[in-house]
């Protein structure tokens, strides 16, 4: 019910001097105005659907550095998802490909809050050639709501094969005031064939890895 607020409707503009609160969400079919500048502004920098993307973990212009990953360790970049989305894709940076692949052993997985690893897809055939960004379909598409999600790789090879991340530095820049359940950037694990349900807490800092979701 809307009441004591000065809603005005002219010429096809609804206007008010007041304050508009909803506990609920708001949808916007058309564009809006915000500070003078409608919404097609905003942002002004490129964001995941300008790539036909879901989410990332940053631009992939900021993946200036390489990653060649230890054997057997799983690694978690974050996504955040603004709204309900279904992710089908999950997708990394590959340089160097992969040396004789351990068939079976290399995997990419989308990972909740929880640590339920939600849907996977195997990534043995995927290393096999690099220089290139690499996607892999999920053994079973997922519907999800607004939330930060992890993407989780890992490799086993004779070879590993060479990912790309940022150039920062070390590994606490990336999960600046964050609880080891929630590090943007972390590491779940050693010595592991397969991807299983993380314990988030257990979770250490870990490397920039550049991840997607489609």
């Amino acid at each position: 019910m809307l009441q004591d607020i000065d809603l005005k409707y002219v010429n096809g503009v609804l206007t008010t001097s007041k304050s508009i609160h909803t506990t609920g969400s708001l949808t916007v079919d058309g564009s809006f105005t915000l500070g003078g500048a409608t919404s097609s502004a905003y942002p002004p920098v490129p964001v995941p659907s300008d790539h036909g993307l879901l989410g990332w973990s940053y631009d992939p212009s900021f993946a200036l550095s390489t990653l060649t990953p230890t054997l057997g360790t799983v690694y978690l970049s974050a996504i955040y998802i603004r709204q309900a989305v279904t992710i089908s894709k999950l997708w990394f940076l590959l340089g160097t490909a992969a040396t004789t692949p351990t068939a079976g052993q290399n995997w990419i997985g989308l990972v909740n809050s929880a640590g339920t690893i939600m849907s996977t897809a195997s990534l043995d055939s995927v290393v096999t050639s690099g220089n290139t960004p690499k996607s892999a379909t999920l053994s079973a598409a997922q519907s999800v709501n607004p939330g930060t999600y992890w993407v989780a790789l890992l490799f086993n090879a004779a070879a590993a094969p060479v990912i790309y991340k940022t150039a920062m530095p070390f590994t606490g820049f990336g999960v600046v005031n964050q609880s080891a359940a929630t590090q943007r950037y972390a590491t779940a694990g050693t010595v592991q064939t397969t991807l299983s349900n993380v314990t988030m807490s257990s979770n250490t800092a870990g490397q920039s890895i550049w991840v997607a979701a489609s």
